[in-house]
């Protein structure tokens, strides 16, 4: 059996079973179509909501203010990545005030599905914007699964685990055919379920969400655990071996600031008669999109703003800088 008739054969067996997959996606589909969208009021005076995404936005801002003066090295980054992770990721369990809900894949597939509710639109915007003002400053500071690949390919450096770079356009080619894909089974419905007589699709990506993993709870059966917890513990072990894999590969935020992070004000810059062409910075780091910037292309892989290529570099060659 060939590669494609087992890519068919495997998603004909999640369409098959998945109605069944998971117990609460029903009635999560439901509460998420019908529930009453906060308002824009409640995003400027509720706590709940302005203490979250203000953090956010005053993370990304540290992160690129630090990376621009050059003052970011290995210390402050575990800090500012182990702060990221423990709010948006740990903290949302105890503690409403940063509860990573709707999360940013939600707020990108759910938006399609069920409408633009306010809660969608500010996560949204806030991504956008840190996007816009820097290169992937959410995914690379804020985002908290991001932030628990970025600190395991730092672990996995300190341990000399050897991984593998992966060529930017075949990720790039499985993250948008996952998303075609969701589009497709959306619009028919192929993947759905029904309450009250009535039919939801369910996303595609409720079954590759690692931010699900971050939600500690109870769940009915092994299957759910599974569907629960197997994506992040999916992307832990991936990202021993591949940087940022669930990022390049699945990530639909990934997918929308790729394009977005083409035209940020700040962005990694490369000052050619600086190099010495040691070479460091493609052996050395783990972003594929320094060969790009080398070359001053327009349209560049994804870029982390991991300051890898600003840390190594002897020459000094690389730093923030605006686009034009």
């Amino acid at each position: 059996m060939n590669f494609k008739k087992k890519l068919l054969y495997v998603i004909g067996i999640v369409l098959m079973f998945s109605p069944g997959l998971y117990s609460e996606t029903v009635q999560q589909t439901a509460a998420h179509a019908r529930e009453k969208s906060p308002t824009i009021w409640d995003f400027l005076v509720r706590p709940a909501f302005a203490t979250k995404f203000g953090v956010m936005l005053l993370l990304g801002i540290i992160a690129l203010v630090l990376l621009k003066t050059k003052k970011m090295n290995k210390g402050i980054k575990i800090g500012l990545l182990l702060i990221t992770t423990f709010l948006f990721g740990i903290a949302g369990n105890f503690t409403r005030y940063f509860m990573m809900h709707p999360s940013p894949i939600c707020a990108g597939t759910k938006s399609i599905l069920y409408g633009f509710g306010m809660p969608l639109i500010i996560t949204l915007a806030v991504i956008f914007l840190l996007t816009l003002i820097g290169p992937k400053l959410f995914c690379g500071w804020v985002c908290p699964v991001g932030a628990i690949q970025e600190l395991i390919a730092m672990l996995a450096d300190k341990l000399g685990i050897k991984r593998g770079k992966t060529s930017f356009t075949a990720a790039h080619t499985v993250r948008v055919f996952i998303f075609i894909l969701f589009i497709f089974l959306s619009a028919t419905k192929i993947l759905s379920n029904a309450l009250d007589g009535t039919v939801y699709a369910i996303s595609l990506y409720d079954y590759i969400n690692p931010f699900h993993g971050l939600e500690f709870g109870t769940n009915d059966n092994l299957i759910d655990y599974l569907v629960h917890y197997l994506p992040f513990a999916l992307t832990v072990i991936f990202a021993f071996k591949y940087y940022r894999s669930f990022c390049h590969f699945v990530c639909p935020i990934g997918l929308y600031t790729h394009w977005l992070e083409q035209v940020s004000l700040f962005r990694i810059r490369f000052k050619k008669e600086k190099c010495n062409d040691c070479g460091i910075c493609t052996t050395d780091t783990p972003c594929t999109a320094i060969p790009e910037i080398m070359k001053g292309s327009t349209l560049r892989p994804d870029c982390f703003a991991c300051n890898e290529c600003i840390a190594k570099c002897g020459q000094q060659a690389f730093g923030i800088g605006c686009k034009r």
